[in-house]
């Protein structure tokens, strides 16, 4: 059995540069993952496949569950496996709990049934389950670019401290970017820079979903060094070089916002961490 925790993820930045032929969108963005995380054990047993959360979705949709079902079919293992997820990654909030969890089950089920995979075929399995899942088996401070699948390693990782405010808002990310298909898209190229903070399709979620702009306008209002939106929302965050500063902005924040869910987290180098194996 191992149990691992699948860590959260938010985009410092992120420019949409153009839709491609396979109506994906070809994106830019510059991806730190943090230590909010979803608690998941996997093990050997009995001869089928079982994913246990709290997700009200068809377990065959589920992407733990495809995950790894993927790495059985790949290695023709008949075996079964028993998954259990304990959700603390918000759905619907532009961290990637989802894509976090994929990963890991795929790294879990790969090690339980041996001998385990190269490293770039599992990053493949990775991007056929979902663009953000790679980006989750590299962990720490990464670019992605193509629709999210190709990762680059960026050192050192910053370092900071991040305040996250998330809403009691589920943002559709399909519908965000077919929103920001008609505001936004010029054909345009990666930028040798990333602005911190920018993010394509704020004004997109801004205008689908009203009422987090007053989490966005407080979030800007901290001392941060910078602050954004994550992924297609509804995630806000603020990052602070100082830890106390930072733990200033989360108190500030649950008491100007009791419905929303407020974390004060910090960065990673990995994409997931292994607690335990027996």
């Amino acid at each position: 059995m191992i149990r691992i925790l699948a860590y959260a993820k938010i985009n410092l930045s992120l420019s949409v540069l153009r839709r491609r032929e396979d109506g994906f969108h070809e994106i830019d963005s510059l991806i730190q993952t943090v230590d909010l995380a979803d608690d998941i054990s996997v093990s050997r047993s009995g001869d089928s496949l079982n994913v246990k959360n709290n997700l009200r979705i068809a377990q065959q949709e589920d992407l733990a569950w495809r995950a790894a079902n993927l790495v059985l079919e790949e290695k023709t293992v008949r075996c079964g496996m028993q998954i259990t997820v304990h959700k603390a990654i918000p759905t619907g909030a532009g961290l990637g709990g989802g894509s976090s969890d994929a990963a890991a089950v795929l790294w879990s089920v790969d090690r339980l049934t041996p001998p385990v995979l190269p490293p770039g075929l599992l990053m493949n399995m990775g991007a056929q389950l979902g663009s953000d899942v790679p980006l989750f088996l590299q962990g720490g401070l990464v670019r992605a670019t193509g629709r999210g699948e190709r990762i680059t390693p960026v050192f050192p990782s910053r370092g900071e401290h991040f305040v996250l405010i998330v809403p009691p808002v589920y943002c559709d990310t399909a519908e965000v970017y077919r929103e920001m298909k008609t505001r936004v898209i010029l054909k345009r190229e990666r930028t040798s820079k990333p602005q911190l903070g920018q993010n394509d399709l704020y004004e997109a979620a801004i205008f689908l979903y009203p009422e987090l702009l007053p989490y966005a306008q407080a979030i800007g209002e901290l001392e941060a060094e910078y602050a954004g939106m994550s992924g297609s929302g509804s995630t806000f965050y603020a990052a602070f070089a100082d830890a106390s500063n930072a733990a200033t902005a989360q108190r500030r924040m649950e008491e100007a916002f009791p419905q929303a869910q407020v974390f004060l987290v910090h960065g990673t180098n990995t994409g997931f961490l292994a607690k335990g194996e027996e």
